[in-house]
Parts: structure tokens; sequence; C-alpha cells
């Protein structure tokens, strides 16, 4: 069995290179989100731009009847806000903080669950082999103590990228609900291995599908992209 720094190794490996991994500067994806409710399957398309170390901002648009709902979020490296906007005309903005501003952060990272939680070795540990769909897997499990949320990663034991991850989340009432993702249809773009669908279960249901139609890396995004408007008092909210 491979132990973590042959895995980390064997991952970097199978997507080109450390190199590669090093000068990945940035990254533009959009694509589609697939919905899963109990009465309909709501489509949103999404656009998102991160650039290192930590600059991220993103477009998810809703169709509603003739109009459009739109949720920008931007997050300059240190302050995040989001943006909501109805046929065009804004809605409200407001300042990111908390939990929420975590999330962001967190969003903002290029790497993968498996590099992050590689970061701390002591809190991961290799289980054995498993299997997901039909593919030989290598399971990790990660301590409690470990920085990341992730509870168990599985690695593909062809090219050592992620397959699927899990964790608990919280629900309206403060319960622990299983989150399970699944890494599928992966693609190369610049020698840059990605999963171009990714569907996430809550409880065992299947909650959405994301499509990710177009990729890029090293785009040449400028940090003005990732600007918050100096209009914005970031100690209110407007309506």
């Amino acid at each position: 069995m491979p132990s973590i720094s042959d895995l980390v190794s064997l991952h970097i490996e199978n997507n080109n290179g450390q190199y590669n991994l090093n000068n990945l500067s940035s990254i533009y994806a959009n694509g589609r989100i697939l919905y899963f409710d109990t009465e309909e399957t709501v489509e949103r398309s999404f656009r998102i731009y991160k650039k290192r170390p930590n600059k991220y901002r993103s477009y998810y648009e809703t169709k509603m009847g003739k109009e459009l709902l739109q949720l920008e979020v931007i997050y300059n490296g240190t302050e995040a806000i989001q943006i909501l906007s109805h046929g065009g005309r804004e809605v409200y903005r407001e300042k990111l903080e908390g939990e929420a501003l975590e999330s962001v952060k967190f969003e903002a990272k290029m790497e993968g669950p498996f590099l992050l939680a590689s970061e701390n070795p002591d809190f991961l540990t290799v289980k054995g082999y498993d299997m997901i769909e039909d593919q030989k897997c290598i399971l990790l499990s990660l301590d409690e103590q470990s920085p990341y949320p992730y509870r168990n990663i599985w690695l593909n034991a062809d090219n050592y990228q992620e397959i699927k991850f899990d964790r608990y989340i919280s629900d309206d009432q403060g319960g622990l609900l299983l989150e399970e993702v699944y890494f599928k249809n992966f693609n190369t773009t610049q020698n840059v291995l990605f999963a171009s669908r990714m569907d996430k279960d809550i409880d065992g249901k299947r909650k959405f599908s994301t499509f990710i139609d177009s990729f890029e890396v090293n785009y040449g995004l400028f940090d003005s992209l990732f600007s918050v408007p100096d209009e914005l008092s970031l100690d209110s909210v407007v309506e």
C-alpha cells in the first residue's frame, strides 16, 4: 500500500508534474448546475474565476420566466461581498462574514481535496482499497483535527486523482447531514487534468450535478477583476 508521500507524488505526476502545478496561476470555468428538487429540476449557469494566491469571483444565473436572477460573489483575498440582481437590476449587496466568508476563502483555493488534506499528513491515513462504481480506489481517512472538512477521500487507483470525498454538513436545524461528492468524466486542457462532471448526494439522495462546459488555465486575469467596488460600504447592506 503506498504511503501518503507516495500518493502525493503519484497524484502530481499523473497531472503532468510539479512544474505544471507550480505554474498554474489562474483558472476560468463555466458550465451548468442541475438542482434536483422534489417537484422540478432547476438549471443554473455559472462562471468562476480564480487567481493565485487567493482571489475568487463567481456568477450564478437562473432564468425565472423571461428574467434572469444573478448572484455574484467577489473575494479580493481579504474581504468578500455578494451581489444579487434580478432582471438586470441590482437588488442588494452585502458583506460576507463568519462561515460565509470562510466558505468563499475555501472556494478560492485551486488545490483539490487530496492536496489540501496532504498538507497535514499526520491527520491523513491510508485505509486500504475500495470500489466506487466499479472503479478500484484508494481510501483515505482524515482525523477530526484536520483543518479541512473532509471525512474520507477516495483516489482513483489508475490516475491517483480524487474520485470522491465525503463530509458532514449542518442542516437548518443544526443537525448533521452526510454530503458525498463524486468526480467524473476527466478531461485534460493545457496539461491540466480536471473532472468535467461532479455529482453531489445528501444523505444518499442526488441533490445536484455540475457540468463544466469550458475550462481554461493561466487565463491572464487582472487583479481588478477581483476588486470590491469602491462605492460599496462594507459595513452596510444596500437594498
